[in-house]
């Protein structure tokens, strides 16, 4: 176990340096560019300064080469970059908006397994009832949504009809836990409904084919409840496929994350991330980029090493 965590710890570098060529490259592929945006904006204030020297300036003047290993290998000491333009260190930014977008995202993923996990395990255990086909057509139906859709209507339409509206002043847990549970129930429910009907499926699925094992019989023939059979021997052995598919949904919940939060209001990495984009600010979608890539790596180790837990004879080296 320890050496297959140290080289899955040594190949996140490697895989690290993949994801900042290819954020690094995209950047500067992009129609505008930082410098554009930088004289633009001071020309609106009434200084007018040359391209040459915001580059000059920015250091931008030098080789593409020399720029990206010069950010990459400050990584390593921690240094991310300074903002373009908010005269902010790129680390302290994320520091200051991570916790924001972990809420959510954990947030969504307790409701996406709170529904879906009890759900199919029902539908498994009512196979082809009435109740089965659907929640199966409800979990079709939630899965084809697309989740900025439901969350236009949900901002729209209660404002509309009962003049409510989710909190729009973000307010720490620490701080007052309710008032910051009403501002991000919503947009957990809604983010956890395209995965809840994937996830659902995934259970029942798995749930049924567990069912149909020998030794599952024998528990029935025994006379074991049913709560128990589901809980302890069929959902216990089919456990894997389903954090396989809890461990691959993190990267589409912090993609949605970044929709969801513009959309309510969310202080945090997506927000930011969208507008350091409008901006071109390079060394902020860089590191938003980058945390999101060691997060979903980091996950997938996490879930790697949970197969030994559950199954002591899975063979992980």
């Amino acid at each position: 176990m320890g050496k297959y965590v140290t080289k899955r710890i040594l190949l996140l570098v490697p895989t690290l340096l993949i994801v900042c060529i290819i954020v690094f490259a995209l950047m500067r592929m992009i129609p505008g560019s930082a410098v554009d945006m930088i004289v633009y904006r001071l020309g609106q204030a009434g200084q007018q300064v040359s391209a040459a020297d915001v580059e000059a300036k920015l250091g931008m003047d030098k080789p593409a080469i020399w720029q990206f290993f010069t950010w990459f290998i400050g990584i390593f000491r921690g240094d991310f970059g300074t903002s373009l333009f908010q005269n902010e260190s790129v680390l302290s930014m994320i520091g200051r908006q991570l916790m924001a977008t972990l809420e959510l995202v954990i947030l969504t993923l307790i409701l996406t397994n709170v529904i879906s996990i009890p759900l199919g395990l029902y539908c498994a255990a009512r196979q082809d009832s009435i109740s089965d086909y659907t929640i199966r057509s409800i979990s079709i139906v939630l899965m084809a949504l697309p989740v900025f859709w439901i969350a236009t209507l949900v901002l729209i339409y209660p404002a509309l009809w009962w003049q409510y509206a989710p909190p729009a002043t973000y307010v720490s847990f620490f701080t007052d836990p309710i008032q910051n549970l009403k501002m991000f129930f919503v947009p957990s429910l809604l983010g956890a409904l395209s995965q809840t009907g994937h996830q659902l499926r995934t259970v029942r699925t798995v749930t049924l084919e567990t069912l149909r094992q020998d030794y599952i019989r024998t528990a029935w023939s025994k006379g074991i409840g049913e709560g128990r059979i589901m809980l302890r021997y069929a959902f216990r052995n089919a456990m894997i496929p389903v954090i396989t598919v809890i461990g691959g949904s993190i990267p589409g919940l912090i993609g949605g994350s970044v929709i969801l939060e513009n959309m309510f209001n969310i202080p945090g990495i997506g927000a930011q991330l969208v507008n350091s984009l409008d901006n071109r600010d390079y060394p902020v979608v860089q590191g938003c980029v980058l945390i999101f890539a060691i997060i979903v790596m980091v996950v997938n180790l996490i879930v790697d090493i949970s197969y030994k837990w559950i199954d002591p004879r899975v063979e992980l080296e």
